[in-house]
């Protein structure tokens, strides 16, 4: 994956992927870590090849077959040959991916090529549109069991499906998808990338100025933040519902604290990584290394 295009040795080193998995898991074991960080790695990967392959040149054929056969690479009937496909491979290899997974995967792909139809035809989406399809592009789904799975919390199918649960579930994807349609807009929206920003979306609803849209966006972010608070309250009375004993009922609370967690470790990565503000006169010093290398070093 570092081969300059998207991602150069310094812009890896500046971005400190490797820092995302142990700020986002800070109780996973170093073997969950490694296996959660190639995921989260090659998730950075395809955003950034995607942007600059197909995003902003506005190829919509080269992203339908870009997706198509990355959609393919996990049942193996595509050989990969690329760096997007080839790191699918490895993890497909190393994970047990049910039909749901397959599902989101698929869900993550598809909003990409949302992405891209809306810029080809320089639309601004709905606000609404858009924040459901964003859940999908940061693969919230995915991610909220990669963290269920990092503390073993083994919780019914059927809990869950609760609606409230998934209102977690969607407020916890909403958080940083909309904070990085913010603290990424110059380097995307602002250089034309894409149209399919929060910020402009909010304002060309509410025809304001650009301050007041990312009033606004940050404003549904604090909203989110307050729902995922209520429904920790609610914790107990789904646990009666459902009739948890003791070990699902301790497994529910730490499947929300690490939810909690990984919120706090996405907010302070986005503080410190340079993914948004890279300058490429950057120079780096060192080979990358660390948890998440493997992601990027294998399909150099």
């Amino acid at each position: 994956m570092l081969n300059g295009a998207p991602w150069t040795e310094a812009f890896y080193d500046a971005a400190d992927y490797g820092g995302f998995g142990p700020l986002t898991h800070p109780t996973a074991s170093l073997e969950d870590l490694k296996h959660i960080n190639d995921w989260h790695t090659w998730g950075f990967y395809v955003s950034d090849a995607f942007l600059e392959g197909f995003l902003r040149p506005r190829n919509v054929v080269g992203g339908k077959a870009f997706v198509a056969r990355l959609k393919s690479v996990p049942t193996g009937s595509v050989t990969p040959v690329n760096p997007a496909e080839r790191g699918l491979a490895d993890l497909a290899s190393r994970s047990t991916l049910d039909a749901f997974d397959q599902e989101n995967l698929g869900e993550y792909l598809d909003a990409l090529l949302w992405e891209l139809h809306n810029t080809a035809q320089g639309r601004v989406p709905d606000p609404i549109d858009l924040v459901e399809m964003r859940r999908r592009s940061i693969a919230t789904e995915l991610s909220a069991k990669l963290a269920r799975k990092s503390v073993g919390a083994e919780l019914p199918a059927e809990l869950l499906r609760n609606s409230t649960m998934r209102a977690l579930v969607d407020s916890f994807g909403d958080v940083p998808a909309l904070r990085q349609e913010i603290v990424g807009f110059d380097r995307l929206y602002g250089t034309g990338g894409s149209t399919t920003s929060a910020v402009l979306a909010v304002r060309q609803f509410f025809d304001c100025e650009q301050p007041q849209a990312v009033s606004i966006v940050a404003d549904l972010i604090a909203a989110r933040l307050r729902q995922i608070v209520a429904i920790i309250g609610e914790l107990p009375s789904i646990a009666a519902e459902y009739d948890l004993d003791a070990e699902a009922t301790a497994g529910l609370h730490r499947y929300v604290e690490a939810l909690k967690s990984w919120l706090a470790g996405e907010l302070l990565w986005t503080q410190r990584s340079g993914r948004f503000t890279f300058s490429p006169t950057r120079k780096s010093f060192h080979t990358p290394s660390g948890l998440g290398t493997a992601a990027a070093v294998l399909v150099r």
